[in-house]
């Protein structure tokens, strides 16, 4: 039995169905539009990796060059630590001569105990001293001192 077309209105649907099939397989893509499809955008990636690895070349160079320019800086940090320390070790060395000389300095200096270092008794110094001396050392007939028993 052969298929019967139905009549009138329904026949125009079924025409207009086809029609859209028709033209849906025309615009569904084939294996070489898929191929040529992939294929360019296999192009655009590779254009792409391309700059991004150029990219990564010069970064590397910098980081490099930057890598390099720490280790100097370390180098330099470190020897300068090193002068720093050995000249805090030779400045305590100079200040303990320092304090060592100023200390021999004043062996020859006398201290009386009971005269004020204000400015009042500066003037006096020579006479007070000459009265303090000559109570402690009694003069002997020979124009000689001798010191007083009990002081």
């Amino acid at each position: 039995m052969a298929p019967t077309t139905p009549p009138g209105p329904e026949r125009s649907v079924l025409e207009r169905i086809e029609d859209r099939l028709g033209s849906l397989t025309a615009s569904m893509a084939t294996k070489d539009d898929l191929k040529s499809l992939t294929t360019a955008i296999q192009d655009t990636l590779r254009a792409e990796m391309a700059g991004i690895r150029s990219e990564v070349a010069s970064h590397v160079g910098r980081i490099t060059s930057m890598e390099e320019a720490a280790e100097a800086l370390t180098a330099r940090q470190t020897s300068a630590d090193t002068a720093i320390a050995r000249q805090g070790t030779l400045l305590l060395s100079m200040r303990r001569h320092l304090e060592d000389l100023d200390n021999r300095g004043r062996r020859c200096n006398i201290r009386i105990r009971g005269v004020p270092e204000d400015d009042s008794t500066a003037e006096n110094v020579v006479e007070i001293l000459t009265e303090i001396f000559q109570t402690i050392l009694q003069p002997t007939s020979a124009g000689t001192y001798r010191i007083r028993a009990g002081t």
